[in-house]
């Protein structure tokens, strides 16, 4: 089965041929929006035509629709793609895939991540709601989610 990933959601049009206005905080925004992609935005099919950025919008063609009245029934859905489709290598995942694995600092389990917290710069994770581990290299050692864990170093001097 594949799983669908939410990378973003409509929020409006832009001009009148046929753009779609997205935002979007995904991680992986240069593998999700890509020409020729298939997504999901209300339980339909798209493909991807045309991909540009304005400010801190994604403008997105689809379908090759070209005038606004044939994107409008689209605004204010969330968009999907399959997982597979964003071709991770080996040391990419998504920030989700963390939640659940347990936390090893220097050899010993000190807990479960239990939550994600997006940053500027750095995203967060929450472990058992007792530490709050930034997700850089100073902190985190290595991520296996073979075996559902995460090296850390140092973690728990990170105590809440």
């Amino acid at each position: 089965m594949n799983e669908m990933v939410i990378i973003g959601k409509t929020v409006s049009t832009h001009g009148i041929k046929g753009e779609l206005k997205v935002i979007s905080d995904f991680e992986y925004i240069n593998k999700a929006y890509v020409i020729g992609n298939t997504i999901l935005i209300n339980n339909r099919d798209h493909t991807i035509s045309s991909v540009r950025y304005h400010k801190q919008y994604i403008l997105l063609g689809i379908d090759n629709l070209e005038n606004i009245n044939d994107v409008l029934e689209f605004v204010g859905y969330n968009i999907y793609i399959s997982k597979s489709d964003l071709k991770l290598t080996n040391n990419e995942y998504l920030l989700r895939d963390l939640v659940g694995l347990s936390i090893v600092d220097n050899g010993s389990i000190i807990g479960t991540v239990t939550e994600i917290i997006k940053g500027n710069p750095n995203n967060f994770i929450r472990v058992n709601n007792d530490y709050l581990v930034p997700i850089i290299p100073e902190y985190i050692k290595n991520i296996n989610l073979d075996k559902k864990e995460i090296m850390t170093n140092n973690v728990t001097s990170l105590k809440i």
